[in-house]
């Protein structure tokens, strides 16, 4: 038996022992008298109706069940109450979206709301409460203090099973100080309803419930058009921010970490689109970048892949609408799940997939936001990568992003001089060149090499020790300037590179053949390494002798190794 089941099991019992037994001893000690069950009836629609379309603030629902219950429970008694409640219990389970089971979540609420109803009627019946009577004054003083304990006990239990559950929950918040307003607000209106089913009879559903009804409705409608409105202007603040990046890094993190706030998203995955593949680019997991081995996805896998295919977005509610849709990677706990194209002059850019571990977390009015926030970020990359290129043209390699053999030799330059001022005391080259690179262009096709160049370099970048350098010496030939190491320790740094680079596997989509589908290449490099002062007090003499030690000692002696210049 599971965690989860377990824990539902014991709420069970509880519920078992608390509600079936507090409605059998209610209903045969205080039995409910000349009962119009139409009367009733009516008011169960009404707490359903109310608690299923909640009034929201800043999109946090109030229950303001109490206008029906009170009513239901002068005129009926303890026993009509607690039906009325317990089934208004039903709609509210099913308008929120929780992480908890739905079971569990009514033994909880079932039993709490036992215990609230019980200790509400023996305070009004303390305090000199009588059901039917119409007595003003009495009236309303007994049923202040029913209402005001129910939503003090009730505000008491929700605290005490948040301590249970160790969640941080404040003892005074201004929401709490909303919640009893609004339940006091609520007291006229209840006890106008009760009066007039009195003195008018069924045409008070028709004067105070129906309106009331509708008119929390209008409510809702509105506090849905402010928070469209506070959404707008908030993706506007997202765009303006993301314009001020000047990388297309900064400008794809920016935005991944900002449409996960925005939405309240527990996972937040990026994928780039390149002909009709799906790459992850960026996964971002309950407030924080991880990554994740994941594989490409074709037109038509998975979600992403399906919305790829259909070029419009994805809503499920739950996990098991999309479960046998879903393609390798999907943490247990995810539920909802939004999925949208990020496209750039009809043509798709991007997928960005959003998941909550809560059921039915999305709504369909956020299509629209994220849609203006997607606009916002493709054309941003679109100016950043324009700005990149500008910046780096003539310093950068143009196919791998990494330094150019012009910057390099001012580099070497630059740290000579500074190992010459004493700056640092060592300064040391490692030269890198990949195996056999003719036959994986003569094999795959030169795209599929320029493929292989550009993710060797993302490696090569990533390995990049801190103060150092890399970049492209040429061809397949790159280059690492290392200030402040020593020869030693450089060539202990190129041995666990290359044995990283022959583990590392290297995914490419072959362009000589016609049925284009991934495939896993392996490379391995020679490496040469030289170091200053011990080898040379010249800048081009160290780059020229890591060369030589690169053919001479790695490459002539069988490729695959590293070698360091001997003098």
């Amino acid at each position: 038996m599971t965690v989860v089941n377990r824990s539902t099991m014991r709420y069970f019992i509880l519920w078992l022992l608390t509600v079936p037994t507090g409605l059998i001893y209610v209903f045969l000690n205080y039995p409910p008298v000349q009962v119009n069950w139409m009367y009733v009836a009516v008011f169960i629609v009404f707490g359903f109706l109310t608690t299923y379309y909640p009034m929201l603030r800043k999109g946090i629902p109030i229950f303001l069940v109490l206008w029906v219950t009170v009513p239901a429970f002068l005129m009926y008694g303890l026993f009509i109450e607690m039906i009325v409640m317990q089934i208004s219990i039903l709609a509210i389970l099913m308008s929120l979206p929780s992480k908890l089971p739905l079971l569990q979540r009514f033994f909880i609420n079932s039993t709490l709301f036992i215990f609230l109803s019980i200790i509400a009627a023996i305070v009004f019946d303390m305090v000199g409460g009588e059901i039917g009577s119409i007595e003003f004054w009495p009236v309303i003083i007994a049923v202040f203090c029913y209402q005001f304990i129910h939503t003090v006990f009730n505000d008491i239990g929700l605290r005490i099973y948040a301590v249970y559950k160790k969640v941080n929950s404040p003892f005074f918040s201004k929401d709490l100080l909303v919640d009893y307003a609004m339940n006091l607000v609520v007291l006229p209106l209840s006890l106008s309803f009760y009066y007039l089913l009195q003195f008018v009879g069924a045409g008070s559903f028709l004067l105070i419930g129906i309106p009331f009804f509708f008119i929390s409705l209008i409510i809702r409608l509105y506090n849905n058009s402010e928070r469209i409105n506070i959404d707008l202007r908030q993706a506007g603040d997202i765009g303006n921010g993301l314009s001020e990046l000047l990388t297309e890094k900064a400008v794809i993190d920016q935005f991944v970490i900002k449409v996960s706030d925005m939405f309240d998203a527990d996972y937040t995955y990026l994928f780039d689109h390149q002909d009709g593949w799906l790459e992850l680019l960026r996964s971002y997991e309950h407030g924080k970048f991880i990554d994740i081995d994941f594989a490409l996805l074709s037109a038509g896998q998975g979600i992403a892949g399906s919305v790829l295919e259909q070029n419009k977005p994805l809503i499920y509610s739950e996990r098991k609408e999309w479960e046998s849709v879903s393609k390798d990677y999907s943490p247990s706990g995810m539920q909802s799940v939004l999925c949208v194209p990020i496209s750039r002059n009809q043509k798709i850019e991007a997928v960005l997939f959003l998941a909550s571990d809560k059921k039915s977390f999305f709504d369909d009015y956020q299509l629209k936001i994220l849609d203006l926030l997607c606009s916002y970020f493709t054309v941003t990359v679109e100016k950043a990568r324009y700005m990149q290129e500008a910046v780096a043209k003539n310093e950068r390699c143009a196919l791998t992003g990494l330094y150019n053999y012009r910057y390099l030799e001012e580099r070497l330059t630059y740290e000579m001089d500074r190992l010459k001022n004493n700056e640092i005391n060592n300064l040391s080259v490692v030269l890198l060149d990949i195996d056999y690179f003719k036959q994986v262009n003569d094999t795959y096709g030169h795209q599929s090499g320029n493929d292989i160049l550009y993710m060797f370099a993302k490696k090569l970048e990533a390995a990049l020790p801190t103060g150092g350098t890399v970049g492209r010496y040429g061809g397949e030939e790159f280059v690492y300037i290392l200030p402040g190491i020593e020869k030693a320790e450089a060539v202990d740094f190129a041995e666990i590179l290359r044995a990283e680079i022959g583990s590392h596997g290297f995914t490419i989509i072959p362009d000589l053949v016609e049925d284009k589908y991934p495939q896993v290449v392996y490379i391995t490099s020679s490496i040469g390494v030289s170091s200053s002062p011990l080898d040379t007090d010249e800048a081009m003499t160290l780059l020229r002798n890591a060369d030589r030690a690169l053919y001479l000692g790695a490459k002539q002696a069988g490729r695959n190794r590293v070698a360091e210049y001997v003098k």
